[in-house]
């Protein structure tokens, strides 16, 4: 795809996301009823907690990571992600819709987050109940949507993967950062 694709895509599963929020914030605040019961449920919630895994650790081991930790979190892994994303397209497979794919999810995840927990005063609105592990929304849809197709084109391009090393990822990140530069 097109880097302005990309870009676009991105753009609308944000807006997606944020739109779904304004509109639940709005006029559903207070609904609550069984999706699938005893199993999902439809129950928005303000997570002040700024993650689901957050949430977790909180709530098994009395742990807060807390927001400058999460904020650090999502920038490190967009720049982390970006430099193999860049790497693993212009040098190892030109063209892959699988790897961009899962990259549009990732950055909308990843921007839908901030925006959730720099944005949003009370905290990231959650609205599915996955009972009784936690509340999700669709940022968290768009990661695991990231990560299963992330997987699926590192299994598919295993041989292609096999001889990639850190070190040449961030060589090439580098040498494109200098050339940028002058």
């Amino acid at each position: 795809m097109k880097t302005r694709t990309v870009l676009l895509w991105i753009l609308i599963l944000i807006v997606i996301d944020q739109s779904i929020k304004i509109t639940i914030n709005a006029y559903f605040r207070e609904c609550q009823f069984e999706i699938i019961p005893s199993f999902l449920e439809f129950n928005p919630t303000f997570n002040i907690q700024h993650s689901w895994v957050n949430t977790l650790i909180n709530k098994n081991f009395g742990l807060n990571v807390g927001l400058l930790p999460h904020v650090i979190l999502y920038l490190f892994i967009g720049v982390f992600f970006s430099a193999y994303f860049f790497y693993y397209r212009n040098n190892i497979l030109k063209n892959s819709r699988l790897l961009d794919t899962s990259i549009i999810f990732l950055y909308a995840a990843i921007f839908c987050a901030l925006i959730g927990n720099l944005i949003w005063i009370k905290g990231t609105l959650d609205y599915i109940y996955l009972k009784p592990l936690f509340v999700f929304d669709l940022k968290d849809t768009y990661v695991d949507l990231a990560i299963i197709l992330f997987i699926i084109y590192v299994n598919r391009n295993r041989a292609q993967l096999k001889s990639i090393k850190t070190r040449d990822v961030f060589l090439y990140v580098k040498k494109r950062l200098l050339k940028e530069k002058t």
